[in-house]
């Protein structure tokens, strides 16, 4: 309860008890009466308010609720000033007309209770017994000698109107607590029928006392009234501690329900007694009558509960069955202990379990029997602990000892059997997980050996999801990256692939950016396992930056063998014009344009972009050029070239290059020719390079042989370096044909 609410509780109580004790008590008392109505009329107010924006399912009964209680704290207020100021009758007044319209607001709102119905014959006639009980009781006590008594009419009326008013709000009550509140639990509600219970006391009284003329002012009387609203407020106060979005519902009627009409029936017995001694038997037509609807009323109740409850039996018998066949098919393991924890009843599977017989298990204690001894006393203490703390029951997973003497793994749940609150037994059910056990520590087993070596593993090893959001990553991965796990986890694994690495594809040598900006080469390689994806990283910067740095000095030295090459060539230029033999001079140049086909090799190898390879058509067309110059007297002489852009390696271009250097520059000096043509096609998976011209020719291709000069001994030892099939063609001028493959890298070392 909350701490401003008990101040005020006592302040009203101990004031209350003060107030019987001064001469003024009948003022203090009307006083108190409305303090305490406008304090449950705002608490209500406030609780619609509050429940217009969290429970509004409930806000027509509580603003209903509060214009009634409104309007019974002006009937207060204006019967005080009329009564205590003006000094007025305050009977009948337009106070009278704001009580009024308490009643029918007030009992709409309980009408109202969104609460679920629970409506049969049993309960209205339950309802009927009622209202003919206190019907009877309010006309022959209460409404009879007010119209007899006579007096004003108006009078008469509006006393006979707070009667019927409160049968109304009586009947609503009993309406909410035997259709409603039989299977609905609230404190809020307990408390809220027990203030309107004590209003309803405080208004009886009030009415029987004025009409024996025993009524007196300012007495404890008044202070009923004060009373329930200070309880009502208590009521709304407990509104807000329960969760009204999920009502507690009950599967069975509270028994207390089923004695109120009973209850009504002994206090009309009891009246209709006390009117017959005390009337001398004036009202006994009218009281007789009532009995007499009253008793065939409940002779038709307790016919309607003998037939309800031979179907009831009925259908226990039918569930009693239905349960015992479903306990025997059950899947699992499902036992009764008694309340000394003998077996009373098992099924056949749970005897499966056991590897017992039924009356190996049934009267035994479990404990001492099935558990295990190294088990059995923190088992059966546990089993005592939940006893004793009054909880429903628990989950356990532990061993048993079979018939047979294996042990066996079983998951249990156990439900205390509890009746009126005292213990009777329990319910268990056990499945056997034994396999699932072995096979739960074999895989606990199997994930710390992966754990083991992933984290172990030397190589970067990262977890992630199908979009590369990375899982989870190994220590090595901390290490090399320079990022913390928890840094990680979470993140787009592109993010830390370089930008100009990144693309839809991750795999391959990317550059990675380090926690501190720097970078690293890693081979990156993915692989499926599972639900998940494995990165490997290998981290290749090393191998890399050394490559790279080969990379250079191998360029460095193509350059400087091109360049030594060239100086050697010209050096041999200038030996050249220095000879006065021709005969010299030829083969000086001739060795000349051999380095310069050479040299031009390593030219176009250092200009590469891997180092290896050379683009064969760039360098015959350079090499082609450059044994032209100066040799091309005649300007009809032309040069045609017809080569795919092939790549070879140093082996085989080197070769190639030499043959194409002799046969052209034979065909420029000796042949006389008009035209010559190099071609190099790749035909049916080898090469074929053919120079030709339309010069003078040859008689036949084995004058060649005959004439035993160094450039064609130098052709035919560069073909059989490159494996090649040759032909010559000495029809219309000499036409060389080589079919060949591209030679392999030889080892050297």
């Amino acid at each position: 309860m909350d701490r401003n609410l008990k101040i005020f509780l006592i302040a009203v109580i101990t004031l209350s008890f003060i107030s019987q004790f001064l001469s003024f008590k009948n003022d203090l008392v009307s006083l108190i009466n409305i303090i305490t109505n406008l304090a449950a009329f705002l608490g209500l107010l406030y609780a619609s308010i509050y429940a217009k924006k969290v429970y509004p399912h409930l806000y027509l009964t509580l603003i209903l609720l509060s214009a009634g209680q409104f309007f019974s704290f002006l009937g207060d207020l204006t019967w005080f000033i009329l009564e205590s100021i003006l000094l007025q009758s305050p009977f009948p007044s337009v106070a009278d007309v704001f009580y009024l319209l308490y009643y029918p607001l007030f009992a709409a709102g309980i009408f109202t209770v969104p609460v679920r119905r629970y409506s049969d014959v049993k309960s209205l006639i339950d309802l009927l017994i009622i209202l003919v009980a206190s019907a009877s009781a309010a006309w022959v006590f209460l409404v009879k000698p007010t119209v007899l008594a006579g007096g004003n009419p108006t009078y008469v009326l509006v006393a006979v109107l707070y009667i019927v008013g409160d049968l109304l709000i009586l009947f609503m009550i009993m309406d909410l607590i035997i259709n409603k509140m039989g299977n609905f639990r609230s404190r809020t509600i307990y408390i809220f029928l027990a203030s309107i219970a004590l209003l309803l006391t405080a208004d009886i009284s009030f009415t029987y006392q004025t009409i024996t003329g025993i009524y007196a002012k300012g007495t404890f009387q008044d202070l009923f009234w004060a009373f329930s609203y200070i309880i009502l407020l208590v009521a709304v106060n407990e509104f807000f501690n329960e969760d009204w979005n999920m009502p507690t519902y009950l599967t069975r009627k509270s028994s207390v329900v089923t004695y109120i009409p009973y209850a009504f029936l002994v206090l009309f017995y009891i009246l209709t007694a006390y009117s017959l001694i005390e009337t001398d038997a004036k009202n006994s037509p009218e009281l007789l009558l009532s009995l007499g609807i009253i008793i065939v009323l409940f002779v038709v109740r307790q016919h309607l509960s003998m037939r309800e409850n031979t179907i009831l039996l009925n259908e226990v018998d039918n569930e009693r069955e239905r349960a015992e066949n479903y306990l025997e098919v059950a899947g699992s393991l499902i036992m009764v202990l008694d309340e000394n924890s003998r077996v009373k009843l098992i099924n056949s599977r749970g005897l499966e379990i056991l590897e017992c017989k039924r009356g190996d298990v049934e009267g035994k204690n479990w404990f001492m029997v099935f558990v295990p001894p190294e088990d059995r006393n923190w088992r059966e203490g546990l089993y005592k602990k939940k006893i004793s703390s009054g909880e429903d029951g628990y989950y356990l997973t532990g061993n048993i000892i079979t018939c047979r003497g294996n042990r066996k793994t079983v998951a249990w749940h156990v439900r205390f059997l509890r009746e009126n609150g005292e213990f009777m037994g329990s319910i268990i059910s056990g499945e056997d997980i034994t396999e699932v056990e072995r096979t739960r520590k074999a895989l606990e087993m199997s994930e710390k050996r992966y754990r083991e070596i992933f984290e172990l593993a030397p190589s970067p090893i990262i977890s992630l999801e199908d979009d590369l959001t990375i899982r989870d990553c190994n220590n090595r991965t901390e290490s090399v990256l320079g990022y913390r796990k928890d840094d990680l986890e979470g993140r787009d694994l592109r993010e830390l692939i370089h930008p100009e690495d990144s693309g839809e594809d991750v795999e391959g040598i990317r550059r990675l950016i380090k926690a501190d900006g720097d970078v690293i080469y890693g081979n990156l390689k993915l692989t499926h396992a599972g639900d998940e994806l494995i990165l490997i990283v290998e981290d290749q910067t090393d191998t890399i930056r050394s490559l790279r740095e080969k990379e250079l000095l191998l360029r460095e030295i193509h350059h400087r063998v091109k360049n030594n090459l060239q100086i050697i060539s010209s050096l041999l230029s200038i030996q050249e014009r220095k000879l006065e033999s021709e005969e010299l001079s030829r083969l000086l140049r001739e060795s000349r344009d051999r380095i310069r086909s050479i040299a031009l090799v390593h030219e176009h190898l250092y200009r590469s972009t891997d180092l290896t390879t050379i683009r064969i058509s760039d360098y015959l067309l350079n090499l082609i050029s450059k044994i032209s110059q100066g040799q091309v007297e005649k300007g009809s002489l032309r040069i045609r070239t017809d080569i795919d852009d092939i790549e070879f390696n140093l082996e085989t271009s080197l070769p190639i290059g030499l043959i194409v250097n002799e046969l052209v520059s034979n065909s420029l000096k000796h042949s006389g020719a008009e035209n010559i043509t190099v071609a190099l096609k790749g035909v049916d998976g080898m090469f074929e390079l053919v120079v030709s011209d339309d010069g003078v020719g040859v008689e036949s291709p084995d004058a060649l042989e005959k004439a035993g000069s160094m450039g064609w001994h130098l052709v035919n030892a560069l073909a059989n370096q490159l494996d090649a099939e040759m032909k010559v063609e000495a029809k219309k001028g000499l036409t060389v044909t080589l079919r060949f493959r591209e030679l392999g890298y030889i080892k050297r070392y």
